[in-house]
């Protein structure tokens, strides 16, 4: 695929799996981590929906700690080889979580802010837990 990022530049770029981002973070496999070095040494797309699945593994598989699971994140976020929609709102989410908040939650949130007025929910711990949301959230009782 052709994608085109930052100021009209195109370059060819892989959308990778969850796997390949643990595999780099936890370093638990030699052959396996060694190859994730390698795709994430070009340019890829990470997709907000494996930046959700990977809040997952890593806090519930891998049993990182909260702190632990921010750093990785926000480690991987400052690589300039990842390319992902809405950088800002991750970071957003990555601060909010290491606050407390749930991750997958935030991710929801940032990923109505492009195409949704407001997020709609039952869960009264949303809205504390976001603070200033990417988009206005409004709890049902």
């Amino acid at each position: 695929m052709v994608a085109r990022f930052r100021r009209g530049r195109s370059f060819r770029v892989k959308a990778v799996d969850t796997n390949i981002l643990a595999r780099f973070i936890l370093a638990d496999d030699e052959h396996q981590s060694a190859m994730a070095s390698e795709i994430l040494g070009a340019p890829v797309w990470v997709s907000l929906t494996v930046w959700l699945e990977l809040g997952w593994v890593l806090s519930k598989r891998a049993a990182l700690g909260r702190a632990m699971v921010a750093d990785a994140i926000e480690a991987l976020l400052q690589l300039g080889t990842i390319h992902t929609a809405d950088r800002d709102g991750l970071s957003w989410a990555v601060t909010r979580y290491r606050e407390g908040a749930d991750w997958a939650d935030m991710i929801h949130l940032v990923s109505a802010r492009s195409v949704a007025d407001g997020f709609v929910t039952f869960d009264r711990g949303i809205a504390t837990h976001a603070g200033q949301s990417p988009v206005p959230v409004e709890t049902l009782i």
